[in-house]
């Protein structure tokens, strides 16, 4: 099977955690289909054009011009390369392409990529739509304006970490002390997941020798410096790496004994076996994640609308501290953590799990004219720039 895989940039860095989830998805695909990637938009992104799957960028804007542009490219594409399935990882290149005639012969699958659920009553179309979380696929499967069969949930999308080399390791972990790190974008989205960590390092740091590391570019430098001054202010220990290397702030995961994570950050930590924590809305610490409360916290993606259980959340911080104090618990945490990774996150069966999506939309045939239909609003939206 051909499989067109298609993502755009519209001013960003292109290096969210929708380009790194197509960037493995896309991989594992490859190992039993003929895969090529097409970046749209005014950039490409540096984690896709690195993949050795990785085609061509088309720039293009979201203008109706650019509808006209976008077409004349693709039909060049198709001439050499004509795929049994179009699958788009972002709403923008589903957008996009639904206008055009070069790719109307082809059903479309498109990925929502996990946060939040869509606010209004109604979200896009496409022949078939695969989600991350829970949360997302009960939002479709309860509405009215989709069918059940066309929702697929597949959260496996994250490979299996190597740590960095030890002659690679320029920061060195202090073997005296436990050590949490947090990898996030810094200054922006996430802040309630930060604070909530300096609460638990405050707290532990009573007893026990711990130190916080965060890892991750900087968005807004105002809002930053304010986390550190609040930091500071409570004399937490918190140390910084923000340069150029926090693009890849996976690198750092050697140092980590626990990781707070979010979303694919988490996901990552697990896949080393680390164990990880996440945060929850009804709670002032971040939660160390286990079996026992592992379906709530899964079900909203490890994102900052998690919600645990009371009893889950009163036991939280005596579960950390169990790990703290008796490294046998810690093994078996360890052990714990990644045999979930295996089996929720990792892309070790991604391949199967595809191929019955592209096998239902191939079957089910495309109707572009229902899905223009369905998807106008979003269209004329998009090429209004709105």
């Amino acid at each position: 099977m051909n499989i067109l895989f298609l993502i755009s940039n519209d001013g960003g860095n292109g290096v969210g955690g929708h380009y790194n989830s197509l960037n493995q998805v896309s991989i594992e695909m490859a190992k039993d289909h003929n895969v090529k990637i097409l970046t749209l938009g005014s950039a490409s992104s540096p984690v896709i054009m690195t993949n050795p799957y990785f085609e061509k960028h088309i720039k293009v804007g979201k203008g109706l011009k650019s509808v006209f542009k976008l077409n004349s490219e693709l039909k060049s594409f198709v001439k050499n390369f004509r795929p049994d399935v179009v699958h788009c990882f972002d709403t923008h290149s589903l957008n996009r392409i639904l206008p055009t005639s070069a790719l109307s012969k082809f059903p479309v699958v498109l990925n929502k990529c996990g946060g939040k659920n869509p606010s209004g009553g109604n979200y896009q179309h496409a022949d078939a739509i695969v989600v991350f979380s829970k949360e997302n696929q009960d939002w479709f499967t309860k509405n009215k304006n989709y069918k059940n069969q066309d929702i697929f949930i597949i959260p496996n999308r994250v490979r299996k970490l190597d740590l960095l080399e030890e002659n690679k390791r320029v920061e060195q972990k202090d073997p005296n002390k436990i050590t949490f790190v947090r990898i996030s974008r810094l200054g922006g989205a996430y802040e309630k997941t930060l604070l909530d960590t300096f609460n638990l390092i405050e707290e532990l740091s009573k007893k026990y020798p711990v130190e916080l590391i965060v890892i991750g570019r900087i968005q807004d430098k105002a809002r930053f410096e304010n986390l550190m001054k609040q930091a500071s202010d409570r004399n937490l220990p918190v140390k910084y790496i923000t340069d150029e290397r926090a693009a890849k702030g996976s690198d750092f995961l050697y140092l980590a004994d626990f990781v707070v994570g979010t979303g694919r950050s988490f996901m990552e930590a697990t896949s080393l076996g680390i164990p990880s924590l996440t945060p929850v809305e009804n709670a002032n610490y971040p939660m160390l994640v286990n079996t026992e409360n592992f379906d709530e916290l899964f079900s909203t993606n490890f994102s900052e609308r998690n919600k645990a259980q009371t009893k889950h959340v009163d036991k939280n911080l005596s579960n950390i501290e169990a790990l703290i104090q008796d490294k046998t618990k810690y093994e078996a945490a360890r052990k714990e953590t990644l045999d979930l990774f295996t089996e929720f996150f990792g892309t070790g069966g991604i391949v199967t799990k595809y191929n019955a999506v592209y096998d239902y939309a191939v079957k089910k045939g495309p109707n572009r004219f229902a899905l223009i239909k369905k998807n106008l609003i979003y269209i004329v939206k998009f090429l209004l720039g709105k």
